[in-house]
């Protein structure tokens, strides 16, 4: 046996277990921002040009949906008459949240399980 078959399969049953936890690995690739370059804290940069990223993202305008994912993320703030960069649709709110928060990273991981957020984009402001 090779030493490419063990690590093939350890790979297999590493993802096999996220996905019985619930976790889908697909979800996470609606995150259109690099997460590594954050540290425990959800901030990036050095020194004292430490900054957390604001995102953004699309939700259906039904009060239902804005409570679902407030529930999720505390640091978002819905917006029912802008489109923002990401270009939300008629029907839909522009949720603006960041990453310094507790556990940005199962926050993010949450939003982009939910079927009906379809792209999280990083939100830059001129």
């Amino acid at each position: 046996m090779s030493l490419k078959a063990p690590a093939l399969l350890l790979l297999a049953l590493l993802l096999g277990g996220c996905s019985t936890l619930g976790w889908k690995v697909g979800d996470m690739a609606k995150i259109h921002f690099d997460l590594n370059e954050l540290n425990k804290d959800g901030l990036r940069g050095s020194g004292e040009n430490m900054t957390a990223v604001s995102y953004e993202f699309c939700v259906p305008d039904k009060i239902e949906y804005v409570d679902q994912v407030m529930v999720i993320d505390p640091t978002l703030v819905v917006y029912r008459d802008s489109p923002g960069k990401i270009q939300c649709q008629k029907g839909e709110y522009l949720a603006i949240g960041d990453t310094n928060q507790l556990d940005y990273y199962e926050v993010l991981r949450k939003l982009a399980e939910l079927d009906y957020v379809k792209s999280i984009q990083e939100a830059t402001f001129e």
